[in-house]
């Protein structure tokens, strides 16, 4: 009688995770995405999460790459200062993209860690961002704030 009883209680559990799952589901919203509809549009979103990671102007330097004869690409290259966490925008520029069903898969290089983002688009690369370390920026950043004390 025990594993009859026991058969009872677990078939009722599994019915009742169902049931609550089955609510849940239909309760969450869904998935929607946007539509980007110029390239123009993707490089003002990546202008602005560059700008809100504050990169200054002087740290990017933006260039077409010739992919093929009918193909180019733009490729954003970051220099930041070693304190910097690629990581950090990283996710934050997937964050930013994702709803666009934007990836951004990304390839980190030693010894030198710099890190290359590919912004892809239904399996087409659209643009790359190379964060490259800047040890030079790191004692700029320090006399600049240095400067602004002493006035």
């Amino acid at each position: 009688m025990d594993k009859k009883n026991g058969k009872i209680v677990v078939t009722t559990l599994l019915a009742l995770s169902c049931v609550i799952s089955s609510v849940i589901l239909a309760a969450s919203p869904s998935h929607k995405s946007f539509n980007l509809d110029t390239a123009a549009q993707l490089d003002s979103l990546l202008n602005v999460h560059i700008h809100n990671s504050l990169i200054t102007p002087q740290q990017v330097r933006v260039s077409s790459i010739q992919v093929d004869t009918s193909l180019t690409r733009k490729e954003y290259r970051l220099r930041v200062p070693s304190r910097f966490s690629k990581t950090m925008f990283h996710i934050g520029l997937h964050d930013d993209l994702n709803r666009f069903d934007i990836e951004t898969p990304a390839k980190i290089l030693f010894p030198s860690r710099d890190m290359h983002i590919y912004v892809y688009y239904k399996g087409t690369v659209l643009r790359t961002i190379r964060l490259t370390t800047d040890t030079d920026l790191d004692t700029l950043k320090i006399n600049s704030i240095e400067t602004q004390l002493d006035q």
